[in-house]
């Protein structure tokens, strides 16, 4: 596991859109525009939205033996993020880029209004019942070809050390898919919230780094 650099934005976000793209969230904001354009503009504004993370917290990175990304995982703050969560790099990316100029604003203005319901089960600050500061996972994907080699533990466990280090006395990440949920708790996740807003269930962890934690 490496820090990313700002030479790997291209390849991060083409590997996170692809591993996404097949998941709910981005099935959601991008409905009703075809897989073509989807998969043309799509890594264009994770592209655009990694500067995000990169400015504002810490991207981590597994390389395969190709030299290609094998694995990615994005974390920081959370007091140094947009309330809007995962949903926020877009928009970071709408005010910082001019590269979005390409985009039709029909497609951009279409991309916004079909997030609004994973905005909705979005919760920013959910942990804070728990814990008031915690290090946040808001990204985390490992490209298919390497699922099973042990990318997924090198990174978990690396983020786990950097963010014990850093003093930080719980980890918090949500997922919407319901299959995440058991690797997690294999970490030491502890599942703390599970909450449903329309077709969307958001489930909420977090693992505890300095005892004793009353979480």
């Amino acid at each position: 596991m490496r820090k990313a650099r700002q030479e790997d934005r291209a390849a991060l976000a083409a590997l996170m859109f692809d591993q996404f793209y097949e998941k709910q969230e981005l099935q959601q904001q991008f409905s009703g525009i075809d897989p073509e354009t989807a998969h043309t503009i799509g890594p264009t504004i994770l592209s655009l939205g990694q500067g995000y993370f990169f400015s504002r917290g810490d991207v981590f990175v597994c390389d395969a033996p190709d030299g290609t990304l094998a694995g990615a995982l994005v974390g920081a703050d959370p007091r140094r993020l947009s309330r809007f969560g995962p949903i926020g790099q877009f928009f970071y990316a709408l005010r910082h880029s001019r590269a979005l100029r390409d985009i039709p604003n029909s497609l951009l203005t279409q991309i916004m209004r079909n997030s609004r319901p994973v905005l909705a089960v979005h919760s920013a600050n959910w942990y804070k019942r728990y814990c008031g500061r915690p290090y946040y996972i808001a990204q985390f994907a490992v490209a298919k070809p390497y699922r099973g080699t042990g990318i997924a533990r090198e990174l978990l466990e690396g983020a786990i050390e950097h963010a014990a280090a850093q003093g930080y006395p719980a980890i918090a990440l949500e997922t919407l898919s319901r299959e995440n949920v058991p690797m997690y708790l294999h970490f030491g996740f502890k599942l703390k919230q599970v909450y449903t807003s329309g077709e969307f269930t958001e489930y909420r962890l977090l693992l505890p780094l300095l005892s004793p934690l009353s979480i």
